[in-house]
């Protein structure tokens, strides 16, 4: 089985870009079965979480509802000025950057920038 990390920075104004990972993290999980796939947003990526796009809103809940880990960038979340309160309330998790891309990469998952 493949180990594959989605590494999102398109933020909410690359809204179609953003989906195309985010659907597909899901449908990976939940159509092939694979158990290792993540998402982890990043820079503009982490508005995803508190976006009023309903598609966006949609594609985290079905995440969700995959099991598929959800993270985000804490400092960035700051640096765009969100709550982090209300990030976490959306079931994204924050775990900071470099931690992340370090274990990925440790644990041998392919990660695709998107």
């Amino acid at each position: 089985m493949a180990k594959i990390a989605f590494w999102i920075t398109a933020g909410p104004d690359q809204a179609g870009k953003a989906l195309s990972g985010l659907r597909l993290a899901e449908r990976l999980r939940t159509v092939r079965h694979e158990k290792d796939v993540q998402v982890y947003l990043f820079g503009p990526g982490v508005q995803l979480s508190t976006s009023d796009n309903p598609q966006i809103q949609e594609a985290l809940k079905d995440l969700r509802a995959a099991s598929v880990t959800v993270e985000a960038c804490p400092a960035n979340v700051k640096q765009m000025g969100l709550d982090e309160a209300a990030v976490q309330a959306t079931g994204v998790a924050l775990r900071p950057a470099g931690e992340v891309l370090v274990e990925l990469v440790d644990q041998g998952y392919q990660i695709i920038g998107v």
